[in-house]
């Protein structure tokens, strides 16, 4: 299993991240350049954002020239961030990677979430499912997580793109 860490800083408030991210019609692949999406169910809360019941079909090119195919599943939230306290969103993961996601948002700098920058901490805990990946993954881990972290990084330029719009 992998357990893979991003942190992500982009200068937005966070309840703008919040709603980029918790976009119901699941833009991601729209600013995340690699990601692209072959299937999507829309679950709109009471707040207008993405609701348990959503999910995406994935598909993401890895820099090491493989593709990953995998669907997230929006399994539950909390309330966007406010008053110092973060929102936070878990996922099933499932297809060529196995395991859960989660994706904390929090407002940093004063504490406020109308002000300043915003911390995203994505957390993938994840096995791989196909027999070459879960080979790989045990004798040479090291390129397979240095893949995500450009894929990650990749998608934090993305957002901050987005949220510069």
């Amino acid at each position: 299993m992998f357990v893979l860490e991003s942190v992500w800083r982009p200068s937005a408030p966070a309840t703008r991240v919040w709603s980029v991210l918790a976009d119901p019609r699941f833009t991601w692949p729209d600013w995340w350049p690699g990601l692209t999406a072959a299937a999507t169910h829309h679950v709109v809360g009471p707040d207008g954002l993405a609701a348990p019941g959503a999910w995406a079909r994935l598909q993401v090119r890895s820099p090491l020239g493989y593709f990953l195919r995998f669907r997230l599943d929006l399994m539950r939230t909390t309330t966007p961030p406010s008053d110092g306290e973060p929102g936070r969103a878990w996922l099933d993961v499932s297809g060529d990677l196995e395991g859960r996601a989660e994706v904390t948002v929090s407002g940093i700098s004063t504490g406020s979430t109308s002000e300043g920058s915003t911390e995203v901490l994505l957390v993938w805990r994840v096995s791989p499912v196909p027999a070459w990946f879960h080979v790989t993954s045990r004798i040479a881990p090291a390129p397979l997580t240095w893949a995500h972290a450009r894929v990650m990084r990749t998608g934090e330029r993305g957002l901050a793109a987005r949220l510069r719009e």
